[in-house]
């Protein structure tokens, strides 16, 4: 700090400027605050008024980072945002407006986004430190934190999440920024980012107004952008504000991370959570409970980097490991995922159908969490394991429901273990490929290998989901593209499962199936057309398929609520008969 006394001599324009902070500060807390100085990383909705703030509390020394203009998007949450200002450097203007309240004070300027190559310089005589950097920019936050902790100072955060304000506080000695968020090297930049936000908010107060999850949210993790409001950066700038100087005035010892506190002003909810361990330790449970759309990407995300990692694993006889979990009481339902599938796929059928069933779901080998298949792998060699799975849990008469590759994993094990399955569904399934699947598939792993599995599912949208629905959920498609860029099928493990698919041969006569059968198939399934499920049927002497117009090849998702009423009766129709037999 620097050594100044603005407080003492006649006529001191410091003295009478912030006289009305004595009596809640003393004298000698003035000038310290008058001697301190803030290094204050980004002018947006909180660096701004994070700097506006303790140039009003008095502090003397600013030293302010950030290459952007103020441009009339701005004008809603930050402090210097005007029209006149509009194309101007913010940290130009924000030097402006402080000397204006305070003209002894200190504050240089540096119009460049941080990076180690500036950071001996903006580090230089500073006593504390604030990351405002852009919400999306998780690599310079990660920087930024490794700087100030090697340098041995304190840096605070704020955010606002709809009316929210949030307050971080990382001590120099405590935990990081990347342990405390569970951010590993070699993780996707959608993961860090995600697992960034997840930290910020991690009993979510504001969710029953503002979930990112809903069609006009106006949040987009891919492009990097999202909604703001003044009161709430205001109000996170104050939390920020007033705990920096409680911390240089050694007035208490900050609640550092683990701790975090979120306040949100419309539901009146006040969160101070510590977290022992951080996120990678938290269980959302009880929190999830609370959103009435299981299939969201708020929970969808919470559930796979937080509460997944607590699902059992079964350790297979030939090596390898199979994730998957129980839920409900009642007769067993085992639900099948397909491709590049997990438990996440059955977001709209688990949590329902956990009222009438004991659901368990399950990772394939080759996705999630399960290990990866092995090289010589067949459609049988993935009902095996579905089979040692009913074993393991001791299942009499389980119903198998898949989707797609799910449903032959699902024919094959009735096939291969008669008399220990109760019934089949099968939906978006096929007897054997046609030239239409092993196209579509064939260019899928061609797209794989060169572009990646986010360019599949960008690709694969038109063949997963109905023109109609497509049309309707632009939106829920979109928030899906976010959730499968953290939750991504190795190009390796796809290959190998839809190669699987392709070859599926059934290993003896489906007419001989001895249990109920189920067949469910959209009527605009343009990649399993619907001619399939006819064939399906008539091979097995089955019912003739349901057939649900207009739905595509994930009919599950389209629509949920019709096809957890079909599984339903039936599930229930085959234990019955099970029982009585």
């Amino acid at each position: 700090m620097h050594d100044v006394s603005p407080l003492r001599g006649d006529g001191s324009v410091y003295a009478e400027s912030f006289s009305r902070n004595i009596g809640i500060l003393t004298e000698g807390e003035q000038e310290a605050l008058a001697a301190a100085t803030v290094l204050v990383v980004g002018s947006g909705g909180i660096g701004s008024n994070c700097l506006a703030t303790l140039a009003r509390m008095g502090v003397g020394g600013f030293h302010i980072v950030d290459p952007d203009i103020f441009e009339l998007a701005n004008i809603n949450r930050q402090f210097g945002a005007t029209v006149s200002n509009d194309g101007r450097f913010k940290v130009d203007v924000l030097r402006e407006a402080i000397l204006d309240i305070n003209p002894d004070a200190r504050v240089t300027v540096c119009r460049e986004y941080f990076s180690r190559a500036i950071a001996d310089r903006v580090f230089d005589g500073v006593d504390i430190c604030i990351d405002a950097i852009d919400f999306y920019r998780i690599e310079d936050h990660l920087t930024f934190h490794r700087a100030a902790r090697a340098r041995g100072l304190y840096v605070l955060m704020g955010s606002p999440v709809g009316f929210s304000a949030c307050l971080q506080v990382f001590d120099p000695d405590g935990m990081t920024l990347a342990d405390y968020c569970g951010i590993r090297d070699g993780q996707p930049e959608m993961e860090k980012q995600l697992r960034y936000a997840c930290g910020i908010v991690p009993r979510l107060a504001h969710i029953s107004y503002y979930d990112v999850s809903k069609q006009g949210s106006n949040t987009d993790f891919m492009q990097g952008s999202g909604p703001s409001v003044a009161s709430a950066c205001v109000l996170a700038a104050a939390l920020v504000a007033s705990e920096i100087v409680m911390i240089l005035l050694n007035r208490h010892r900050p609640r550092a991370i683990p701790h975090t506190l979120q306040y949100d002003p419309c539901t009146q909810r006040y969160e101070a959570v510590y977290l022992d361990g951080g996120m990678t330790a938290y269980d959302p449970t009880d929190v999830l409970e609370t959103i009435t759309d299981k299939s969201s990407l708020v929970v969808n995300i919470f559930d796979h980097f937080y509460r997944k990692v607590h699902a059992a694993t079964l350790e297979l006889r030939d090596g390898g490991s199979l994730c998957y979990r129980s839920e409900g009481k009642g007769p067993p339902l085992l639900l099948i995922p397909p491709v590049g599938g997990d438990t996440s796929f059955w977001a709209r059928q688990a949590p329902q159908l956990a009222d009438r069933f004991r659901v368990i779901t399950v990772d394939n080998r080759g996705a999630g969490r399960s290990s990866g298949l092995p090289h010589d792998a067949d459609c049988a060699t993935m009902a095996a394991d579905i089979l040692e799975l009913v074993a393991h849990l001791d299942l009499e008469q389980v119903v198998l429901a898949g989707c797609a590759m799910g449903g032959l994993i699902a024919l094959q094990a009735a096939l291969m273990a008669p008399g220990k399955i109760g019934g089949i569904s099968l939906c978006s399934a096929y007897l054997a490929a046609d030239d239409t699947i092993l196209s579509v598939t064939e260019d899928w792993r061609r797209r794989a290998r060169q572009a990646g599995m986010g360019a599949v599912f960008d690709d694969s949208i038109e063949y997963l989901f109905g023109q109609d629905y497509r049309a309707r959920n632009a939106d829920e498609l979109y928030k899906l593209k976010t959730f499968y860029r953290v939750n991504e099928q190795h190009v390796d493990e796809f290959c190998k499962q839809t190669l699987i698919a392709n070859r599926f041969a059934p290993l003896t006569d489906p007419k001989g199936i001895s249990c109920p059968v189920q067949i469910l198939h959209g009527g605009a399934d343009r990649l399993v057309v619907p001619q399939h499920a006819a064939t399906l049927a008539s091979a097995m002497g089955a019912p003739p398929p349901v057939i649900l117009q207009g739905a595509g090849h994930f009919l599950t998702w389209e629509n949920a609520a019709q096809y957890n009423h079909l599984l339903t009766e039936f599930a229930l129709a085959a234990q019955t008969e099970g029982a009585r037999a």
